[in-house]
C-alpha cells in the first residue's frame, strides 16, 4: 500500500508550474497572485484594471493533461463568489463571467475543461484561447487577466458590502 501523504503527480505537476518562471512573473508584474492550494484545488486570485482582485478556485484533476476549469471565488469567505460581486462589462466579459451558465461553476471560456464541452466549434474559431498543457494555469490566468484588463471591463457587478 503506497504512502497516503505521497503526493500524485498530478499535484506535483501543479505545484512545479506555480513555483515556475511563467507563474512568478506574474505575480511579479501584479497579474495574478496564488491563495491557497488544498489539491486536487488550487485558488488563485487575478487582478483587475481597477485593482479589484477576483478570486478564482480552480480543479486541476489530472492536470496538466486535462484542463482546469474554474468558477469566481470569495477568498475571503472561502466560498463561491456571489453573482453580484462577478465582474460586469460589455462584449466577451458578459459571456466569460456568467452566473446563469452551468450554475456559475465554471468560466464560459475554452480553455476551461467543463466549457469547452459541447464546443467544438470553439477548436477552430478560438484556437488561442484553447488550453495549453504545456502552459498549464498560466494559460487560463493570462486569458482572463487580458479580460479584466481589457476595454470591456467595467468593474464589479455590486459595491462590496
Amino acid at each position: 500500500m503506497g504512502d497516503p501523504l505521497a503526493a500524485r503527480p498530478d499535484e506535483i505537476a501543479l505545484r512545479r508550474d506555480l513555483a515556475a518562471g511563467r507563474f512568478r512573473l506574474g505575480v511579479a508584474t501584479g497579474r495574478w497572485r496564488l491563495e491557497s492550494i488544498a489539491f486536487p484545488h488550487a485558488v488563485a486570485s487575478v487582478i483587475a484594471a481597477d485593482g479589484i482582485a477576483y478570486g478564482l478556485r480552480f480543479e486541476c484533476s489530472d492536470y496538466p493533461r486535462t484542463a482546469v476549469t474554474a468558477s469566481p471565488w470569495d477568498v475571503e469567505r472561502d466560498q463561491p463568489l456571489a453573482p453580484a460581486m462577478w465582474p460586469k462589462g460589455t462584449s466577451r466579459i458578459p459571456l466569460a463571467f456568467n452566473p446563469q451558465w452551468k450554475n456559475g461553476t465554471c468560466l464560459y471560456l475554452p480553455c476551461d475543461r467543463v466549457s469547452i464541452q459541447g464546443h467544438d466549434p470553439w477548436r477552430t474559431k478560438h484556437p488561442h484561447l484553447l488550453w495549453e498543457p504545456s502552459k498549464g494555469i498560466c494559460k487560463y490566468l493570462a486569458i482572463v487577466h487580458e479580460l479584466l484588463n481589457s476595454g470591456e471591463y467595467g468593474g464589479r457587478r455590486a459595491v462590496a458590502a
